[in-house]
C-alpha cells in the first residue's frame, strides 16, 4: 500500500514555540508552512522540534496534538516513542561498555553463545561490531517478530530464537543489509551475561548522565511518572484523527527500538556527540561511534546514505559530512542527525507514521539551510510543501481505493471457516488464537497483535493486517479436511486442537 500511496507524494494546527526568530535566523517562515500543512491535510498529530548549534538548543517548535481526541496538545515534556533511532543509542551503550573493559566489540558470536549450537552459518567469523552494524549476513525474522511486536518472549525462548539465526539471502558476512536482528542478538546475549539489561544499561550509561529526564525504555516507567505520551496516528488510515491499535509496551520494547524520549532529551545527547573533548563521554568513544566502518549506497529522501557507522548512517548533505538515523513504527517517524563539522544537530519527533516522513524532511531542508546560509532557502524549501500539499490532497482517495480492494478480495478456503479455528503453536513464539467474527471471518490474536484477516487471490490463504497499514499473507497446510498449521513470514504455527 505504501508503494501505491507513495506515488501521490499523504482542526487548525496548534504551534508552541520558542521564538521566531533566533539572532539573525527566522523560524517563523517555517512554522507557518508546518502549520498550513496540518491544515491543509487535516493531520492533527503532533510534531516536535529541537534544532542545536555549538552545544545549545538554537530552537524549539511544537505543533499539533499528542493525544487528538483528547485534544492534548504537544509540549516540551510530550513523550514520543523513537523506533529505530535507538539504535545509536544502544551502539554507543555498548562502546561505553567496552572503553571500561567490560566486553570486547571484537567478540565473536562463537564466543558469545558459546554452548550454543548454530546451523548454516560461521559463528566464529561474526563479532559484536557487525551485529551493530549491519554486516553480519544474519536473518532472523522470528526473533524480529516475537521482540517488536506480538512480546511473547522469555530469556530462554529468546536464546533459542537466536540458535535459529539463518544466511541472510541478500547479503554475505562483510556486506552491509539494514535490520533489526544483530541488535536483537546482541542484547539477549548482554541480558544472559550482565547483572544490567540493556534497559538498564542505557539508563546508567547514556540518560543518567546526560540528565534526561524524560526518557525511558520502559513503557510502564512512562506511565507510572504520568508522563504526556505521544498517541500513534497515520495519514493511511481511512480516519487518521482515530490513534492505532498497535501500541507499544514493556515486552514489544527492544534494543533495536524500544526507547520513549521527548525531543529535548534528545537534543541533550546530539550535543554530546559534537562537544570536542568536553562531553561528559570520552573523546575516543565519540570518535568510534562516528566512525563509518562500512560503505553503502542509497538515499532515504533527501539523506544520502553512503556509510554506516556505529548505529549512524553517514553521508553528504548540502555539501557536509552529515550522522543521521530515523525511526518508524506505526503511528511515529522519529528524525536524529547531527553534522559535526558545523557543530549543528537537528530533532524532529512525530506521532504519524507517513505523511510526516516527508514533512520532516523539508523541516530538515529549511533548519540545516538557515544554518547553512543556504541561498534562497526560504524560497525553495517553500515550493516544496507547495508541491507535498498538491500530493498529499489525493492521499484519502489513494487511501479508500487501496482498502477497497483489500477488502473486496473472497476468502478461498478449502473448507467451511469453522475447520480453521483453533489454537496455533509455536514452541518460541507461542500461541496464535484464531476465531471467527460474527460475519464469518477469522480474527487471529497473538500477544500484542490482533487482526481480522481478509481474503486472498491464492487458495487457503488469508492476509493478515497485525501491523497498521500492513500486511502479510498466511498459508494454511491442510491434510485431508484437517488444517495442521499456519505459516508467514517464515514461521510456521502448528495446530494444537
Amino acid at each position: 500500500m505504501n508503494n501505491i500511496i507513495l506515488g501521490l507524494l499523504a482542526s487548525s494546527a496548534f504551534v508552541m514555540h520558542s521564538a521566531y526568530a533566533v539572532g539573525n535566523k527566522d523560524f517563523a517562515p517555517l512554522e507557518q508552512l508546518i502549520e498550513k500543512t496540518k491544515t491543509q491535510t487535516k493531520l492533527q498529530s503532533g510534531t516536535a522540534i529541537a534544532l542545536v548549534q555549538d552545544g545549545k538548543v538554537l530552537y524549539q517548535g511544537y505543533f499539533g496534538y499528542a493525544d487528538i481526541k483528547a485534544r492534548q496538545k504537544v509540549q516540551p515534556d510530550t513523550v514520543f516513542y523513537i523506533a529505530s533511532a535507538t539504535k545509536p543509542f544502544t551502539a554507543f551503550a555498548t562502546l561505553l561498555l567496552e572503553q571500561q573493559n567490560k566486553l570486547s566489540t571484537n567478540t565473536s558470536l562463537q564466543q558469545m553463545f558459546a554452548d550454543t549450537q548454530f546451523r548454516g552459518v560461521d559463528v566464529s567469523k561474526i563479532s559484536i561490531k557487525q551485529l551493530l552494524t549491519h554486516q553480519s549476513g544474519l536473518d532472523n525474522q522470528p526473533l524480529v517478530w516475537a521482540t517488536a511486536y506480538s512480546g511473547i518472549h522469555t530469556p530462554a525462548s529468546l536464546k533459542a530464537l537466536v540458535a535459529g539465526s539463518y544466511p541472510d539471502a541478500e547479503s554475505k558476512t562483510g556486506q552491509f543489509n539494514y535490520s533489526n536482528v544483530g541488535y536483537n542478538i546482541l542484547s539477549t546475549w548482554l541480558d544472559q551475561q550482565s547483572d544490567l539489561s540493556w534497559q538498564q544499561q542505557l539508563q546508567t550509561l547514556i540518560f543518567t548522565p546526560l540528565q534526561m529526564q524524560h526518557s525511558s525504555t520502559l513503557v510502564s516507567e512512562a506511565k507510572r511518572k504520568n508522563w504526556m505520551l505521544a498517541k500513534p496516528y497515520s495519514a493511511m488510515s481511512p480516519n487518521p484523527a482515530q490513534e492505532l491499535y498497535l501500541q507499544k509496551t514493556d515486552r514489544t520494547m527492544h534494543a533495536a527500538g524500544g526507547m520513549l524520549a521527548t525531543a529535548p532529551d534528545l537534543a541533550k545527547f546530539l550535543i554530546a556527540q559534537m562537544q570536542d573533548g568536553n562531553s561528559v563521554f570520552p573523546e575516543t568513544v565519540i570518535k568510534k561511534a562516528q566512525q563509518t566502518e562500512v560503505v553503502t549506497d542509497s538515499n532515504y529522501n533527501d539523506f544520502k546514505r553512503s556509510g554506516y557507522a556505529w548505529g549512524w548512517y553517514s553521508g553528504d548533505y548540502k555539501g557536509e559530512r552529515m550522522l543521521h538515523h530515523f525511526g518508524s513504527f506505526a503511528g511515529f517517524h522519529a528524525h536524529l542527525s547531527f553534522i559535526p563539522e558545523k557543530n549543528i544537530g537537528l530533532v524532529v519527533l512525530n506521532n504519524e507514521d507517513f505523511l510526516s516522513g516527508h514533512v520532516t524532511n523539508l523541516i530538515a531542508d529549511y533548519s540545516y539551510g538557515l544554518l547553512l546560509n543556504e541561498a534562497n532557502i526560504k524560497t525553495k524549501v517553500a515550493a516544496r510543501f507547495d508541491d507535498l500539499w498538491v500530493k498529499a490532497a489525493g492521499l484519502p482517495k489513494a487511501v479508500l481505493k487501496e482498502q477497497q480492494k483489500i477488502q473486496g478480495r473472497t476468502f478461498q478456503l478449502s473448507l467451511p471457516a469453522a475447520a480453521y479455528v483453533g489454537t496455533y503453536r509455536h514452541p518460541q513464539l507461542g500461541d496464535i488464537q484464531l476465531t471467527l467474527t460474527d460475519k464469518q471471518q477469522p480474527q487471529l490474536q497473538w500477544g500484542e497483535l490482533q487482526t481480522v484477516a481478509t481474503g486472498y487471490d491464492q487458495p487457503d490463504a488469508i492476509r493478515l493486517g497485525w501491523v497498521p497499514n500492513s500486511g502479510e499473507i498466511a498459508n494454511f497446510k491442510l491434510d485431508g479436511k484437517k488444517v495442521t498449521s499456519l505459516s508467514f513470514n517464515e514461521m510456521t504455527f502448528q495446530k494444537i486442537n
